[in-house]
């Protein structure tokens, strides 16, 4: 070490040993020697010895004798012979004091010998850092002072285990071999840990109390590095989970620490990656934080992070800013929710399989969900389900979404190459693509067209001549919902059996109470079968209230069906130019834009089957489906999803995006999940073009909202749908918003109106395209039943992508140049935060 102006605090009743053995192991090449001793001697001769002692360590050695020996007396000494090491003489509280007292003023170190004694040379030191300033002064104290030979242990914030540091240590120019170790609760077992069958020969501190000194039997000696000087830049700490290659990508997010779990993103910041000693480049991250890696990381296995402009980290820091990279190979992996309970830690197995962590949140540091595992038994690496499923920020998902999550996660890396299965599901975990067969043979129709579909079910259920089944979310008792309700009546009076399977909840109909009158109506009438699904209780819980079966289809003999996004009511099933528009309409009577298809072939009976599922669960009894004959040429999948059960829609949503090349067509007027957002971004990337038709939950003429009830929240429902789709426009999306006008018998002062969208179609390269009951919010995704229909036929794709553009050409697009959109853009780019249990 590189001390060579040293001042020895003596007492001259003390022996002199223990201090010039611990002096000597440091191996600095000691310069001068100033013996400070206090008080009259009457004997020499212990003086002698200290000189003696002093001689053999540096070749000039002053004494110098004071009567009475304070504070400033001692940092004037020693600052005018320019020391830069304070050393005890004897383990005394009052030499503690002193030299603590001075080591501060002066800025430079102090050594405490020990009563065990000390090495010939110090060969393994161990150090404890916490805090930042205490973590730069043990920086600085191995720059200057750890040679090649010195082997540093260090406790202390890093909750990694042992690692190999050298390209970090290289980079600060520190040649010390260094080595983590997890922190401990005591300064004993810190010890016993460092040591792992080895001596440790120095223990290096900072901020250590005078009275701790004297009061602890310290095995080896003590050196107290200075920290009045050290001007730690401020850097925080960064957060970045293992990382699994997916299809050869690399894709992480980087957070940093605030302070204990507290992150935040790193957004928008040049962050240098690095490999070894030679391998290192740097990225931008995206707004959220979000890192894809280049090819030169492809063959790495383990990554130090840290931002660029504030230089490398230091060396303590920079274990917890390191990650490995998992790639697919032979090894079977068993995923667990990474806050899974304590007690169920111990259940996790390890024969015969590795564990992996998945941080389904943020609420944890990746280092100490490590530590937390570490003191379980459980070496696992850490993964962040965000950047597996490639999602975003995922602010919109809630903790009750975890469990689809965390089997999301795993069948997107078995779909990688991964051979994975989920502790505690007993599900197999399957590829994550569509969770449906190809089913042939059909004949599909598809319309945007309210009194189309309104004529498709009037006459489909007058037609019926064995069964109607109808299942919908809510049913208003207007003069829509009377049409069908004698449709139902109609055909149950000719013998036809009839089903009807309603949401109990947004069809007021068994919950908290309440009664739809024409939902009494149709079950006190003979032949006709009614059953509500998941009444809701007085005190109901977050589930309850979100957990519903948004499913809206009629199958009538089992031949022919009708699904879409439509519900019973005067606005899903009236044409624009079936009404007489002013500027005192009500906005409730103001027609969607909504979405459906007609189906007969083969996938009617997969579309029946998913409504007896949910009629026999909710109290109905079961039936057999049969399979109609082919009707056609048209190939179909029929994607149920059942809420918090699976992720299906959303699977299928997002692997179809994923597979586009040209562009992407998608119309919804909910608030897109973030998840999709993001996927949607993706794809303006790789330069696909992407359109997106939205709509006003809060309509609008010229300008103006139309009068009706709830104003507040139809405006917050419409600013959050439309800040989703702030960020596509800001990318070079094209964002449309829906708008009628000059309807005939519409009065002519409305001007543009832009009418609510409530159906949901996605299309994508003119080959297949989506249309059900499916939002693109995180309602859909997660909490809801649904069902949709993926049509896989290029001349219905492309036909229906024109009448999509004809929509968008007629209605208003956003510009990314307008001021005035720049302005409510940005002041509502916090929605993307909006909770998600508030979401739609």
């Amino acid at each position: 070490m590189n001390y060579r102006r040293v001042l020895v605090l003596v007492e001259v009743s003390a022996h002199p040993a223990p201090t010039f053995d611990a002096l000597r192991s440091l191996g600095s090449q000691v310069e001068s020697l100033l013996l400070v001793f206090k008080g009259e001697l009457d004997n020499l001769e212990p003086v002698s010895v200290w000189h003696e002692r002093a001689s053999e360590l540096a070749p000039e050695v002053t004494l110098h004798r004071t009567q009475e020996l304070a504070g400033a007396s001692l940092f004037e000494l020693a600052e005018a012979s320019r020391v830069d090491l304070l050393v005890a003489g004897a383990l005394s509280f009052e030499s503690a004091r002193l030299l603590s007292d001075a080591g501060k003023q002066l800025d430079i170190a102090v050594l405490w010998p020990s009563e065990a004694g000390a090495p010939e040379r110090v060969r393994h030191a161990f150090c404890i850092a916490i805090g930042e300033r205490t973590r730069f002064a043990l920086m600085r104290f191995l720059k200057e002072h750890a040679d090649a030979s010195l082997v540093v242990s260090v406790a202390g914030p890093p909750a990694t285990t042992s690692a190999d540091l050298t390209d970090v240590l290289q980079a600060s120019g520190v040649e010390a071999r260094v080595k983590l170790i997890p922190r401990r609760q005591s300064m004993r077992a810190a010890l016993e840990a460092a040591r792992g069958g080895e001596t440790v020969d120095l223990i290096v501190l900072a901020r250590l109390p005078a009275l701790m000194l004297v009061g602890y039997a310290w095995p080896a000696p003590v050196l107290l590095v200075p920290t009045h000087s050290v001007e730690a830049p401020g850097h925080r700490l960064l957060d970045v989970a293992d990382v699994v290659e997916m299809q050869g990508c690399l894709d992480l997010r980087v957070e940093e620490v605030l302070a204990l779990d507290v992150l935040s993103t790193v957004a928008e910041r040049k962050v240098a990656f690095a490999v070894g000693a030679e391998t290192r480049v740097v990225c931008t991250t995206s707004a959220d934080g979000e890192v894809r890696l280049p090819a030169d990381f492809a063959r790495a296995n383990r990554v130090t992070a840290w931002v660029d402009d504030q230089g490398p980290p230091d060396v303590l820091a920079a274990a917890d800013q390191r990650f490995d990279v998992i790639r697919p190979d032979t090894t079977r992996w068993t995923l667990f929710d990474a806050e899974l309970a304590s007690e169920r830690l111990a259940q996790v197995p390890t024969p015969g399989t590795r564990p992996l962590a998945v941080r389904l949140r943020p609420t944890r540091r990746t280092s100490h969900i490590r530590e937390r595992l570490r003191a379980a038994g459980i070496d696992a690496p850490v993964v962040d389900a965000r950047a597996v499923l490639d999602e975003g920020p995922a602010y919109d998902v809630g903790e009750a979404n975890d469990a689809v999550r965390l089997r999301r996660v795993a069948a997107r890396m078995k779909a990688s190459g991964y051979r994975v299965s989920v502790f505690g599901s007993p599900e197999a975990v399957v590829p994550s693509a569509i969770h449906a067969e190809l089913l042939e043979g059909n004949r599909v129709e598809l319309e945007f067209d309210n009194a189309l579909a309104r004529r498709w079910l009037l006459e489909g259920i007058d037609a019926a001549r064995r069964s109607a089944s109808l299942q919908t979310y809510i049913v208003a008792d207007d003069a829509v919902g009377q049409a069908v309700e004698q449709a139902l009546v109609r055909a149950a009076e000719r013998g036809v059996h009839v089903r009807v399977l309603v949401d109990s909840l947004h069809g007021l109909h068994g919950s908290f109470g309440a009664e739809n009158t024409l939902l009494t109506r149709l079950a006190n009438h003979r032949g006709i079968e009614l059953r509500v699904s998941r009444p809701v209780p007085s005190v109901p819980s977050m589930a309850d209230l979100k957990c519903r079966d948004h499913r809206k289809l009629t199958i009538l003999d089992g031949r022919v069906a009708l699904i879409g996004g439509r519900n019973l009511a005067h606005e899903y099933y009236t044409a624009f130019e079936e009404l007489e528009l002013g500027p005192q309409t009500q906005w409730r009577l103001l027609p969607w834009l909504d979405a459906g298809a007609r189906i007969e072939g083969p996938a009617v009976q997969a579309i029946e089957d998913s409504f007896v599922s949910a009629w026999v669960g909710s109290g109905g009894s079961g039936y057999v489906t049969r399979e109609p004959g082919a009707a056609g040429d048209v190939n179909l999948r029929v994607v149920v999803h059942r809420g918090l059960e699976d992720a299906h829609t959303l699977d299928a949503y997002v692997e179809l995006i994923r597979s586009a090349r040209s562009h992407i067509y998608l119309v919804n007027g909910f608030p897109l999940l973030l998840e999709l957002q993001h996927v949607l971004l993706r794809a303006l990337e790789r330069g696909v073009r992407v359109c997106v038709l939205g709509g006003h939950p809060k309509p609008m003429y010229d300008g103006t909202p139309f009068p009706g009830p709830w104003e507040a929240a139809r405006n917050t429902a419409t600013e959050v749908a439309h800040s989703r789709l702030d960020p596509l426009v800001r990318a070079g999306g094209e964002v449309h918003y829906y708008a009628k006008r000059e309807v005939p018998g519409w009065d002519a002062s409305l001007g543009v109106v832009l009418p609510h969208v409530h159906a949901k179609v996605l299309s994508v390269d003119g080959t297949r395209c989506v249309v059900g009951s499916a939002n693109f919010d995180v309602t859909a995704a997660y909490w809801e039943s649904e069902l949709m229909l993926i049509v896989e036929d290029p001349a219905l794709a492309t036909d229906y992508e024109r009448r999509i553009q004809a929509l968008c050409d007629e209605g208003v697009r956003v510009d990314a140049s307008d001021s005035t959109w720049s302005e409510r853009a940005e002041r509502r780019r916090w929605m993307r935060r909006w909770p998600a249990m508030l979401l739609p």
